[in-house]
């Protein structure tokens, strides 16, 4: 046991019948980490985080809850505030009825209540609405006064599945707002997602999952330096010319050493999937000038989560 996790999960299996939707996983959230569970919907995550949770008993394997396995500690998941499936309240509650309602499920008193009501609201933007209906909000209004609720007992873990699911761009850039802010306290969390951004900006690690099977875990910068170590030095560059690119410079500069593949932008840029030595690259500066085309400017952008992401799901179907 690793004293320094909040969540250790090994050898998690789950089947329903004879499909095994999560296989073999384990997976470590420290104290004070963030992080990304990624994949593609219908990999798995939803299940995990219910195995996680308590809400369904895996097949085999086991989860701990700082240090205390959940299921032989009735109490190790007090410390554990979630959001699995986006729950809702009655549309005629108020986000402060709504607080009430948890807290007294916690078995706070009236005083605790109203304190940690106050603090959680203010966390996530929503203590100048604490006395409207729930009927009256967006959906990210709601996601908001959902989050609340999972973090009235003040707990030390948070895990939350897919929190922007199903909002619009005002909704995603207010939640997100919202989790970053969190990022401040001292608490673990996991979430649950297959939007890169949100893993990109908030997490500081990522566990990834494909077909029910853990696939990579670890620290993001971590992660992507080891693979752009082993791809000897992939990057993607960025040509852009002053005159309109032909079919022959393409046909051309597909054929140059370390380009692996071409995506034409348009008339004036092509990004080149690339892994080759700065030779190779001074001799795509060269095929530039050779078509007369006059180079504007070449950029280099290094292997991120995205990249990273799709190398290690190719071949994953998208259920969505």
């Amino acid at each position: 046991m690793d004293e320094g996790c909040a969540i250790e999960a090994r050898g998690l299996v789950k089947r329903f019948g004879s499909f095994t939707a999560v296989d073999d996983l384990s997976m470590n959230v420290r104290r004070g980490e963030f992080m990304g569970l990624l994949g593609p919907n219908g990999s798995g995550k939803s299940t995990t985080l219910k195995m996680i949770t308590g809400l369904i008993w895996p097949t085999q394997g086991t989860v701990m809850i700082n240090g205390q396995d959940i299921s032989d500690h009735r109490t190790a998941l007090s410390e554990v505030g979630c959001v699995i499936e986006t729950p809702e309240f009655y549309a005629s509650f108020t986000p402060s009825e709504a607080l009430q309602y948890v807290g007294r499920i916690y078995g706070l008193n009236e005083r605790e209540i109203a304190i940690r009501s106050r603090d959680v609201l203010e966390e996530v933007k929503m203590w100048e609405w604490r006395d409207k209906p729930l009927s009256k909000f967006s959906k990210g209004m709601r996601q908001r006064t959902v989050l609340a609720q999972s973090m009235i007992s003040n707990p030390s873990i948070l895990i939350l599945d897919e929190p922007t699911s199903g909002l619009d761009p005002r909704g995603m850039i207010e939640m997100r707002a919202v989790l970053s802010e969190l990022k401040r306290r001292d608490r673990a969390m996991l979430i649950s997602t297959h939007m890169l951004k949100e893993v990109s900006e908030m997490c500081g690690s990522v566990s990834m999952i494909r077909n029910g099977k853990l696939i990579a875990s670890g620290d993001v910068n971590k992660l992507i330096k080891d693979y752009v170590d082993r791809s000897k030095g992939r990057v993607e560059l960025s040509v852009r010319t002053v005159k309109p690119m032909t079919q022959t410079f393409i046909k051309d500069i597909s054929a140059s050493t370390g380009v692996r593949s071409v995506n034409l932008m348009g008339d004036y840029e092509v990004r080149l999937d690339f892994c080759g030595s700065t030779d190779d690259q001074s001799r795509v500066v060269d095929i530039v000038q050779e078509h007369g085309l006059r180079l504007m400017a070449m950029n280099e952008k290094g292997l991120d989560i995205e990249q990273l992401y799709m190398e290690l799901t190719e071949g994953e179907v998208n259920v969505e």
